[in-house]
């Protein structure tokens, strides 16, 4: 089937996008199944796109009202033999709804007076058990407007059409959109146009978004030897709060604080999320999980390898950026020790292992509360943080993470229709290093046995330096809502916790002094370790006391230095 989509643009200030789809069934077919996706690829929850339209209409081409029917919350059928219809004959029709597009996010659709940024599995419906080639898509917006970024290939034959196509309907909503007057420039490597957006304003700043964009793009290509796309775009969101990332086909939408821009430290994470979104152009968006293509965009697509998507990925991105030269070995480090500090502190890694974090990402790392941290943990972490020690692992044989990076291209060159299992990831580890390699890799997929990284990090020329504080440790998170203080969350385990304090109890007192936020984090001051205070709290109305005995916060890990330079160049940064 093919389908011709139009996007129209009326009024901004509506956050309204009005979508038409036109097409042309089959004469033996009596009616059509609809969708709109409940998920977006590289966001693993369920969102339900489909709340947020409305005033929808099927009609054929002379005009005359189609039977419509929502059979599922995300599914309408266009029912032909239901409609009152005088043509009887006529076989194209026209598909026609709303949707309200107000939140700025990467996976979701953003419309007011400055720009639109369009996520197109949030607008755009398929048609169940049919494949749609070639679907083309034209927008409509105010001509005050001045810019389209996107990785759709421009067919308009007029400079005043904005007329695009794609493959399959696949390849169409992974394609964002951005409109506007946004900033835009671009570079060439390889031969290939890279196009770079920037939305929003930034702080004054020394530092070259474009070249070092340029740079990442040209070490990351040089890796793999080419570049497996036509085109790239880069569409960059910068407002206060904002961060995040999703990867495209041949596209990424990324969102930054630009504030954060302004200090090294912030940039160097800018960087990084960059290298990591655009590393995705091979590390899933080619090279991924069995169950993540073709997709079913009405349900959940559980998988035990997303590990391997975002745990990889989660590596190479501040492996990358070192290698090439935008961090140095002290700052790269440095991220390594602020991975393993957020690790350690996590209690729920004893819980839960990376295949359990990835299969139930769809309802825990996507749906986080209170608890979250006592019960589960992020393969984003835990997965980065097991390659990072694996690629060590290898060095031991000679070997690096690039050996197995190159195993998994060559085979997805070979097959690049079929995603991987774990059996087959597991099975190129032992091909690059052994079956001891492979079975502590596994282990540390599989279970929940703790990692002895500081023992792996000696064998790089590493040593771990420990903060052991002695400072009192309450065991809870605050938050503040003007001078209130509530727990957030409460540490597994911790004083807090073995106390009774819940999550959401308002701090009132301690031993009768009034605790409000300008004093709150005044309280390692008088607090004393192994002593028991009284916690007046109030909880759903109702103040309660408990009793809470004061303990020590577990070390943390203060510095990762080098002891042996070359060693640490060579696992780092191999020469093969």
């Amino acid at each position: 089937m093919q389908l011709r989509y139009k996007l129209i643009i009326e009024a901004p200030s509506t956050h309204q996008v009005r979508v038409q789809i036109e097409g042309k069934k089959e004469t033996n077919e009596k009616e059509l199944d609809f969708f709109l996706p409940r998920w977006s690829p590289g966001s693993y929850l369920i969102r339900e796109y489909s709340r947020h339209l409305s005033n929808i209409v099927a009609e054929t081409k002379n005009g005359e009202r189609l039977q419509l029917d929502q059979t599922d919350t995300s599914v309408f059928k266009i029912n032909w033999d239901k409609s009152d219809l005088k043509n009887k004959e006529g076989n194209e029709f026209t598909l026609s709804y709303s949707v309200y597009c107000h939140e700025l996010t990467v996976r979701t659709s953003h419309v007011d007076t400055s720009h639109a940024f369009l996520h197109l599995p949030t607008l755009l419906m398929g048609v169940s058990n049919h494949e749609v080639k070639n679907p083309s898509i034209e927008i409509v917006f105010p001509p005050a407007w001045s810019h389209v970024t996107t990785g759709l290939k421009d067919i308009s034959l007029k400079r005043e059409v904005f007329l695009y196509e794609a493959k399959n309907y696949d390849d169409l909503i992974d394609s964002p959109i951005e409109i506007g007057c946004h900033e835009t420039d671009g570079f060439q490597v390889m031969g290939i146009d890279h196009h770079v957006a920037f939305y929003g304003n930034q702080l004054p700043h020394k530092e070259n978004l474009k070249a070092d964009t340029k740079k990442i793009v040209e070490h990351v290509a040089g890796f793999f030897g080419a570049l497996p796309y036509e085109k790239y775009s880069f569409i960059t969101h910068f407002s206060p709060g904002l961060y995040g990332g999703l990867e495209h086909t041949n596209s990424t939408a990324l969102q930054f604080c630009p504030t954060q821009i302004t200090n090294r430290k912030g940039y160097v994470n800018y960087l990084a999320l960059v290298c990591h979104e655009y590393f995705h152009t091979w590390n899933v968006k080619r090279i991924r999980p069995l169950e993540l293509g073709p997709f079913n965009y009405l349900k959940e697509a559980t998988s035990k390898l997303l590990w391997l998507a975002e745990g990889l990925t989660s590596l190479m991105d501040e492996l990358f950026i070192y290698r090439m030269g935008l961090v140095s070995m002290e700052e790269y480090l440095e991220m390594q020790k602020d991975n393993l500090n957020r690790y350690y502190s996590i209690p729920g890694k004893k819980f839960h292992s990376l295949d359990d974090s990835s299969f139930n990402a769809w309802i825990k790392l996507y749906r986080p509360d209170e608890n979250s941290n006592n019960s589960s943990v992020s393969y984003y972490l835990k997965g980065g943080i097991v390659f990072f020690a694996l690629n060590i692992l290898l060095h031991e044989k000679n070997k690096s993470i690039n050996d197995l990076l190159k195993l998994l291209w060559d085979d997805y060159k070979k097959n690049p229709e079929r995603g991987l299992v774990p059996e087959q990831v597991y099975q190129m580890v032992e091909t690059v290093g052994g079956s001891e390699i492979r079975s502590k890799f596994e282990i540390m997929t599989s279970t929940t046995e703790d990692i002895d990284l500081e023992t792996i990090c000696n064998k790089a020329g590493l040593k771990f330096e420990w903060d052991k504080s002695e400072s009192p440790w309450l065991g809870f998170d605050a938050e503040f809502q003007g001078d209130r203080v509530l727990a957030r969350a409460v540490t597994l385990d911790g004083p807090a916790y073995k106390g009774g304090l819940n999550a959401g109890d308002e701090i009132i007192a301690i031993n009768g002094m009034r605790v409000l936020k300008d004093r709150f984090n005044e309280h390692a001051k008088f607090l004393r370790v192994n002593e028991t205070y009284t916690m007046t709290v109030a909880r759903l109305g109702m103040l309660q006391d408990f009793l809470l005995n004061v303990g020590v916060a577990s070390a943390k890990l203060k510095n990762i230095s080098v002891v042996d330079k070359n060693l640490a160049e060579a696992v780092f940064n191999p020469k093969n």
